[in-house]
């Protein structure tokens, strides 16, 4: 199973910055297969405006519409946590300033980077 990682920008259903974080999201089959995937972001910035998380702004510009399956308050880093369910691959999407990007495998053998 390869992981994906992104910083991404959270955005609710009227397109405002409610969060920005780290993303997982946990691939099963090759990167570049359709599939449903579940993954989270450990939220650096939290800020709800009312509205529920709807899509992901990731680093490299694409866009991933995600469903929140829980929100928690992690002990340990003291950071908010979502849960959430997609589709992958990302749709193209705006630009978001540039950072961390890339897909780890569960193993060194597997490692690759996402292009």
């Amino acid at each position: 199973m390869a992981v994906f990682k992104s910083s991404v920008e959270v955005r609710d259903a009227g397109d405002r910055a409610i969060g920005a974080g780290m993303a997982y999201l946990h691939l099963r089959m090759p990167a570049d297969a359709e599939q449903r995937a579940t993954g989270t972001v450990s939220l650096k910035r939290w800020a709800p405006e009312g509205e529920a998380p709807a899509w992901l702004a990731m680093a490299d510009g694409r866009a991933l519409p995600i469903e929140v399956s829980r929100e928690v308050l992690s002990e340990c880093s003291r950071n908010h946590i979502l849960r959430y369910e997609a589709s992958w691959p990302p749709l193209p999407g705006r630009p978001t300033p540039p950072s961390d990007t890339r897909t780890e495998s569960s193993t060194p053998a597997e490692s690759a980077r996402e292009r």
